[in-house]
């Protein structure tokens, strides 16, 4: 087997190191990043196991080399003197690459095989793997005798496949360490040649100067953007002017245009945009502006919207229960019923389908350790995915999302009792440490009991005496072993913690654990308030509910709208007609509110105007010609008016998103068409108290 020269180096390492050595210490030594000594361990494995002998990983302790003297022997004297290759045939791809995009011409074979010390013989077979990559971006390769090779492709295409190289090759902590470090110290990191040349592709004062025009993002959005999402949109931005100071500018298709510019992510973009014209006094195509919405559009949140549980599109939550009966049904475990896994996936999936459609990528910086320890999930969940949007080619990155949340759920199922005990680290024990350790309380109650220790105090502690380590600051360990998360713990960071509570913890049976009843952390009297929240907006729904059959002969949609507004009006449940109906208008102009495979559509708002929820069910006899929620044209029997007061509490807004998952199912749809209102009442009641009980038990637990 033929080694690298990193390879050998960190074999000669653990060879002089019997107790075995940190991935930070290996990679100082080397003076690579940790993720680049990660990636090479595998192959060091696949060494040794050829001579009888493995690599095991300690927490805390980094990685040690097992085996007997002799084997170690062998070892030494087949492998260690070996001609060893200057770069894995992985390396040379990314390089061969990153020079392809660099070059304004035709890169000739020979320079290629000089720079990267191999034969054109192995440079015309990695670009033959190349050609099989860069098909997938709509890219190919113009290979002729004497011409050299060159890169053919649009220029959204080419920049695709930059921002995957930088996702695959240089994890978050490389790249936040590029935009926040002092220009004046580049010299001093200490990155490999491989991120090195990624880097290369985008200037890192220009990373730092994009980073600066988004210090008002906040002010722009009405929502956070997670720690990934944001430095995707850092990595885009200094991309975008990297490559339009190069003469290749982007085109942008007109129609999807014109469907962004009324959207606020399109408002934030041109803002940035003319902040970036000014700081880099240049002028930047407007097409720029589009790729920017849709970059912010496709973001994942680091937090949920206030209205992430407002029924917006009835398609999405049919597709999300539809994943996760799929899910299910693979697995033989109860989660139809979880709705905190139904809302997570809800939130989620809405991004995600339009980064999908888009075409766009996504990082995500734990895929391997979430394919490593849901193996089996992974597997479910990808076939789901597949089954359910056979249009898309789903990256593993976006499945790696669905399984977080899947696991977290099927951990719910199975370890409701379990208690964590954590440390809590930062680079001096105190300050930022107490900060997290606070929030930690709040937010993860299940985790009992918290140590504050600073990194030089790590190594003291029993792993027998902890579940988890939390820290502020990257350690020198295996990023499996710990977690980085910011002192203020973000939505982000909280999901982060659990999944690896529920991922890795479960190896560790002999730790012993405290099996107390869970205790809410919320005072009695703010549940019992919740209590009655959830119990007075369903009450409210099933005394206020109508079924009304219309004589619709000559009534369009408006005049119908508005008939119905004014009963509304009539049984105290709006002050004012007239704006209702507009807002019921507007909605259905926005997107279609047919619910596929039904004859019904859904009609909903929230407006000042509303007094109360109110969920009121209208029989047509002429059947209305409506847009349905796949943009396809249907015929609409039945008008469902779901209308709530503006300022709702999450509580209704909860409740009104109980009665739209249950449109979707085909028991919901029967009882409706009998046109029974004591029936369709007796039903919605039934689910709704059902759904109360099951809230105020899951709030105890």
């Amino acid at each position: 087997m033929q080694i690298s020269s990193r390879q050998r180096s960190i074999i000669e390492i653990l060879m002089q190191e019997q107790k075995g050595a940190t991935i930070g210490f290996i990679a100082e030594h080397i003076g690579v990043s940790p993720r680049t000594i990660h990636r090479e361990l595998e192959a060091v494995d696949e060494l040794l196991s050829e001579y009888g002998m493995k690599l095991v990983r300690k927490a805390g302790a980094g990685v040690e080399i097992v085996g007997s003297e002799e084997q170690k022997q062998g070892l030494q004297t087949s492998v260690l003197h070996q001609t060893t290759t200057e770069f894995t045939a992985q390396e040379r791809k990314v390089i061969i690459l990153c020079s392809l995009l660099e070059a304004s011409e035709p890169v000739k074979l020979i320079s290629l095989a000089i720079d990267l010390k191999v034969t054109t013989a192995t440079i015309s077979h990695d670009l033959d793997d190349l050609e099989v990559m860069l098909a997938r971006y709509e890219l190919s390769l113009l290979r002729k005798r004497g011409y050299g090779v060159e890169l053919l492709g649009t220029e959204s295409s080419k920049r695709r496949v930059i921002s995957r190289l930088i996702s695959e090759h240089l994890d978050d902590h490389e790249m936040i360490g590029v935009i926040k470090e002092n220009i004046q110290n580049k010299a001093l990191r200490n990155i490999d040649s491989i991120s090195e040349r990624l880097l290369g592709l985008i200037d890192r004062e220009k990373l730092i100067k994009v980073e600066n025009a988004l210090n008002n993002l906040e002010d722009d959005l009405s929502y956070h953007l997670a720690d990934s999402a944001y430095i995707g949109l850092v990595t885009h931005l200094a991309l975008a002017v990297e490559r339009v100071e190069k003469g290749e500018n982007i085109h942008f298709d007109e129609k999807t245009l014109s469907e962004l510019i009324n959207t606020s992510e399109y408002q934030a973009a041109q803002r940035i945009m003319e902040r970036l014209q000014l700081i880099f006094q240049m002028e930047i195509p407007a097409a720029e502006v589009g790729y920017i919405t849709m970059h912010l559009r496709g973001a994942k949140l680091r937090h949920s919207q206030d209205d992430s549980f407002w029924p917006e599109n009835t398609e999405l939550m049919a597709t999300t229960y539809r994943l996760i009966q799929l899910c299910e049904e693979s697995l033989g475990v109860p989660l139809k019923e979880d709705s905190s896994l139904f809302h997570g996936l809800l939130t989620h999936l809405e991004p995600a389908l339009y980064r999908l459609k888009r075409k766009m990528e996504i990082r995500n910086p734990i895929l391997d350790q979430i394919k490593s320890n849901y193996q089996e999930l992974f597997l479910v969940v990808k076939d789901a995915v597949a089954a359910l949007f056979p249009q898309f080619d789903v990256p593993d990155e976006e499945v790696g999302y669905l399984v977080m949340h899947l696991g977290a759920a099927l951990e719910r199922t199975r370890q409701e009792q379990q208690r964590y005990r954590a440390l809590v680290v930062c680079s001096s024990g105190i300050g930022s440490s107490k900060i997290l350790a606070t929030r930690i309380k709040k937010e993860i109650p299940e985790i009992v009991s918290l140590q504050n220790l600073s990194m030089f105090d790590l190594g003291d502690i029993p792993e027998s005496e902890y579940d988890l380590i939390i820290s502020t600051i990257p350690l020198p360990l295996s990023p499996m072993d710990y977690v980085v998360v910011s002192p203020l713990l973000p939505q982000d960071d909280i999901q982060k913690i659990k999944f690896h509570l529920h991922s890795t913890t479960g190896e560790k049976p002999s730790a012993p654990r405290a099996m107390s009843v869970v205790t809410s952390g919320k005072k009695s009297i703010e549940q019992l308030r919740e209590m009655q929240n959830y119990s007075r907006y369903a009450s409210e729904i099933v005394e206020g509910l109508r079924v009304r059959e219309w004589d619709n002969h000559g009534l369009d949609l408006r005049s119908l709208l508005q008939q119905m507004s004014q009963e509304l009006k009539e049984s105290q449940t709006i002050k004012e007609a007239a704006p209702v109906m507009q807002q019921l208008l507007d909605r259905e102009k926005l997107g279609g509110l047919g619910i596929p495979g039904t004859s019904m559509a859904l009609f909903h708002g929230r407006n000042d105007n509303v007094i109360k929820v109110s969920f009121t069910i209208h029989r047509l006899q002429k059947p209305l010609l409506l847009r349905s929620m796949d943009e396809e044209d249907m015929s609409i029997y039945w008008l469902l008016a779901m209308i709530g007061p503006r300022d709702l509490p999450q509580e209704g807004l909860e409740v009104l998103s109980e009665i739209s998952s249950l449109l979707i199912e085909e028991e919901m749809q029967s009882v409706l068409e009998t046109g029974e209102t004591q029936q369709i009442a007796d039903y919605i009641a039934d689910k709704l108290y059902a759904f109360c009980q099951k809230k105020i038990g899951w709030e105890r637990t």
